[in-house]
């Protein structure tokens, strides 16, 4: 087809050439050269129709031929050159295309319109001879054209059906993917709500036993809340005065003073209530225990004073009970132990108090340095924000966490009013029942330094159990009261929960074991009781006998 395509055009340019005029000319000739009666019979040849060629090619048969001038040439622009039948160009190329003289430049010399003719029916036989070749391809590819069209078609079809399929595809497998979701969120759920379930369980597990045992608690702070005045106003009472005296003493003013005055002023108070209940607990006897302070009665009253008194405790200690206790307490804390008496003490008296270190005077005279008063009156000034006071001509930055210890060896000291005012007074004087149960203590550690060992050991275990108990549960209720969304997703608090249970439930197995290893050593004890009373009364006749030296004196008088 390429190749034809420029012969059309020369065949074309050829007629195109032609015009009526030059046609009307070549028409008119009388008797034309020969060559221009092949030219016009070639025609006739070439557009026989059907293939059937005219008998008659003469010149006047020509003439016939062109009729027309514009109808020939409008039939000669229309010719069907694909469809010309085989016979008409082999006869127009034997019998005159195969001539020398039938060329276009030859003819052209004779006539321009006989030339454009020539050329025109050289170039469409040109073009029947290619065509006899692309015509067959051309029908290949009309029918493969065909059945590309018709396999398109069935193609569109399959792709559609295909995409059909992708879509119901695609839209099961989003349905699959949502249902698939939609199944690990529910057996999440269902872990959650098991998991959940599970740790309420853990959690009623865990809490069952504290349930009573809280709400006897919260029955008794109700009621205790109401009494709360006449409660707070017989211990701060108690820590405010009741330090300088003996038990007796102090027994008969709750006794005998405080509690008669508070029910007759009407004032609201629990019945049998003892100023210890509120100073102390069992947890803070145990630590006290632990740190070297006697289990008397007396003895855990004054450790109650003392950590309670909003004054600087004064210890009268002739027996350095509460000096052990002190240290034992406060070594940890970095305490500096000083004597009145010693140079230059007053240098480490404001170090302490600036670094807020624990400080112990032992061993204070009757008269306390003037220069002390402003530290034992706590006589401070507030500067911006920092707290000053003035000792001597230094002013020193007074820090919170200092604490002042004072302890006296007089067994009956006559300290300045002031000072009894400034101080709290605790008597640490030993009692006739305590030192026998320090005596008691060392005939023991004496005679039987094992059983004594293993009393020793009881009670710091006991003392042990009690605080680790009260920390537990101390820590579980902190928990509690601050666990943050929903406590059933804090497994820590679930786990110290069930931590504390377990803890707690040894150690009241082991508490119950030691009672009754402390009823059996107790028992064993006693047998040396009795060497412990007499010289506790030994003790107490010596010390007491300046009083029968002044009968004494009176009866010799």
């Amino acid at each position: 087809l390429a190749a034809a395509e420029p012969i059309i055009a020369e065949a074309e340019a050829a007629l195109n050439s032609l015009d009526k005029g030059s046609l009307g000319e070549l028409k008119s000739f009388g008797s034309p050269a020969a060559e221009i009666v092949q030219v016009v019979a070639a025609c006739m040849t070439l557009t026989a129709p059907g293939g059937k060629i005219p008998k008659d090619l003469s010149w006047n048969a020509g003439k016939k031929y062109m009729g027309n001038v514009d109808a020939f040439l409008k039939s000669l622009l229309n010719f069907d050159k694909d469809n010309i039948p085989v016979n008409c160009v082999d006869a127009v190329e034997k019998e005159y295309i195969s001539s020398p003289n039938f060329t276009t430049d030859y003819i052209k010399s004779k006539s321009s319109a006989a030339a454009g003719l020539c050329g025109w029916v050289v170039n469409i036989c040109k073009y029947f001879h290619i065509y006899q070749v692309v015509a067959p391809k051309r029908a290949s590819l009309a029918e493969a054209n065909r059945k590309l069209e018709t396999a398109n078609k069935k193609l569109s079809g399959i792709r559609a059906r295909v995409k059909e399929l992708q879509d119901k595809v695609a839209a099961l497998e989003e349905s699959f993917m949502k249902a698939t979701e939609d199944k690990n969120a529910a057996i999440a759920q269902a872990e959650k709500t098991s998991r959940k379930a599970q740790l309420a369980d853990r959690l009623v597990n865990g809490l069952s036993g504290e349930n009573k045992r809280w709400s006897e608690t919260i029955s008794k702070m109700e009621v205790a809340g109401s009494k709360l005045i006449g409660n707070v106003l017989l211990a701060a009472a108690f820590v405010s005065y009741a330090g300088p005296f003996n038990m007796t003493l102090r027994n008969h003013l709750v006794e005998a003073c405080w509690m008669p005055d508070i029910i007759q002023r009407g004032i609201p108070y629990s019945e049998g209530v003892k100023p210890l209940d509120l100073l102390t607990d069992d947890t803070a006897r145990a630590k006290w225990a632990n740190e070297g302070l006697p289990t008397d009665p007396l003895s855990i009253e004054n450790g109650a004073i003392m950590t309670n008194a909003s004054r600087w405790p004064l210890m009268i200690d002739p027996q350095l009970q509460g000096i052990k206790w002190i240290k034992n307490r406060e070594e940890a804390n970095g305490l500096v132990i000083i004597q009145q008496s010693q140079p230059k003490y007053i240098d480490k008296v404001i170090h302490c108090i600036e670094n807020g270190l624990p400080l112990l005077f032992e061993n204070l005279p009757v008269d306390i340095d003037a220069v002390l008063d402003p530290v034992v009156g706590k006589s401070t000034v507030k500067r911006g924000r920092n707290v000053i006071m003035k000792i001597g001509d230094a002013e020193v930055e007074y820090d919170p966490r200092f604490r002042l210890y004072l302890q006296t060896k007089l067994s009956n000291p006559h300290f300045k009013p002031e000072i009894a005012a400034q101080t709290t007074l605790v008597n640490f004087c030993v009692t006739e029942k305590g030192l026998e149960d320090q005596l008691l203590a060392l005939v023991v550690d004496h005679e039987r330094p094992d059983l004594q060992e293993q009393s020793s050991t009881l009670v710091r275990q006991l003392a042990e159990y009690t605080i680790t108990l009260k920390e537990l549960e101390d820590n579980l209720l902190f928990r509690l009261a601050n666990a943050q969304g929903d406590i059933l997703e804090d497994i820590e608090l679930i786990e110290n929960l069930e931590e504390t249970k377990r803890t707690a439930v040894e150690i009241e197995e082991k508490v119950k074991q030691a009672k009754v290893t402390e009823v059996s050593i107790s028992k064993a004890r006693e047998v040396y009781r009795p060497v412990a009373s007499r010289g506790s009364q030994v003790y107490f006749l010596i010390d007491n006998l300046n009083a029968l030296d002044r009968c004494v004196d009176s009866v010799a008088a």
